[in-house]
């Protein structure tokens, strides 16, 4: 062997040896990947984030029907108060009743002469409507005192005002017996005629653009009353009692006729049968978590109807 060779051999062992008492290389882990939906942190900012508005969600067609309160005589209109409760005018024992949150029932007011529909005013107080007697009443929580607010006119023999509802500036009256739908003042010193030629109108929802849904009862069918005065009808029902709509222009209805609860979808003209079965449903509302709640009359109870 060559001396070249010997050391060539030499150095070769040396770094053999080296290379095994050295330690070895840490390894380099993968950088996680971010998922692409995921949003990584930003800087802190003294401008607050802006929160995003839910997306509605759909309306269920098959939905979940729910007992609130049974043993009611008659119960009749419906009205939910700022602090989630209900409040349940019942026409044959002329009451007024408060469905709490918790479930429990309790008596408001009795005496009355066929209540109906009720809406709050600006000052805390509640207007009645008295079918019985054709007439509007007051009612003072803090006094707890009852006084007359607006007599109505009557020469029809039909049956005295239904439905209330309050557009935030005027108490709308559908002035059952002759066919009209009356703007009544808070203090009631003023009423306006906003339509009239109506058959039977007993239910009101104020829209967000300042237009009426009018249930006619008694014209089987409900409408819409523009802010011009015109009258345009939406869909055609059986015997149509009540009529509410929501904030994605839902519109709801329940209906005499054929006992049940239709919706028509915003955007369309469809009639949907949400809820059949029931027996005389009268007065509809949105409680807090925007179900439906429905006074199922003839069955003398209470019912939530959760459409989301």
């Amino acid at each position: 062997m060559t001396l070249y060779r010997w050391i060539a051999l030499l150095l070769c062992l040396i770094g053999l040896a080296a290379c095994g008492t050295a330690a070895p290389a840490p390894l380099i882990p993968t950088p996680a990947l971010v998922p692409a939906t995921e949003t990584l942190a930003s800087p802190p900012s003294s401008t607050p984030a802006r929160t995003a508005t839910p997306t509605p969600l759909p309306l269920n067609l098959h939905p979940q029907v729910i007992v609130l309160a049974g043993n009611l005589p008659e119960p009749d209109d419906l009205l939910l108060t700022p602090d989630g409760s209900i409040l349940v005018s019942d026409v044959t024992d002329g009451t007024l009743k408060q469905l709490a949150r918790d479930g429990q029932l309790r008596l408001v007011l009795s005496g009355l002469s066929s209540p109906e529909g009720m809406v709050l005013l600006p000052d805390g107080s509640l207007v009645i409507a008295e079918q019985g007697r054709n007439r509007l009443v007051r009612y003072d929580f803090n006094s707890q005192t009852l006084t007359p607010f607006l007599n109505l006119e009557n020469h029809t023999g039909n049956l005295g005002v239904d439905g209330l509802a309050w557009n935030g500036s005027a108490i709308i009256v559908p002035d059952s017996p002759n066919g009209r739908v009356l703007a009544v003042s808070p203090d009631g010193a003023t009423v306006r005629t906003i339509a009239s030629g109506l058959t039977r109108p007993t239910g009101a929802w104020p829209e967000a653009g300042g237009n009426l849904l009018l249930a006619d009862e008694n014209g089987d069918a409900v409408f819409r009353l523009g802010t011009d005065g015109s009258l345009e009808k939406i869909a055609s029902f059986s015997i149509p009692d009540d009529v509410i709509e929501d904030a994605e222009g839902n519109i709801f209805v329940v209906t005499l006729g054929d006992d049940a609860i239709h919706l028509i979808p915003a955007g369309t003209n469809q009639d949907v049968i949400l809820v059949s079965g029931l027996n005389n449903p009268q007065g509809l509302i949105f409680d807090s978590d925007g179900s439906l709640v429905v006074t199922d009359s003839g069955a003398h109870r209470l019912i939530k109807v959760v459409v989301r």
